[in-house]
């Protein structure tokens, strides 16, 4: 099984995995921020990171300025 997550420490998402989200839990400031978008039943690296580049594109891109 791999999953496609957020990773609040790096301010990314990423895939891998079990055992892969597993030791970034571990490692982790805070593990119960950890959210898992999407499950994949296979390896699947071509979807997996075409989902993830265009989070992280869009996590980069969706900062929104509150004018004070």
């Amino acid at each position: 099984m791999h999953f496609i997550w957020y990773n609040p420490d790096l301010n990314e998402y990423k895939y891998g995995n079990v055992a892969a989200f597993n030791i970034e839990i571990e490692r982790a400031n805070n593990p119960k921020a950890y959210t898992v978008l999407m499950e994949f039943d296979k390896d699947s690296n071509d979807l997996a990171n075409k989902i993830t580049q265009q989070l992280n594109i869009a996590n980069t891109q969706s900062i929104v300025r509150i004018a004070s």
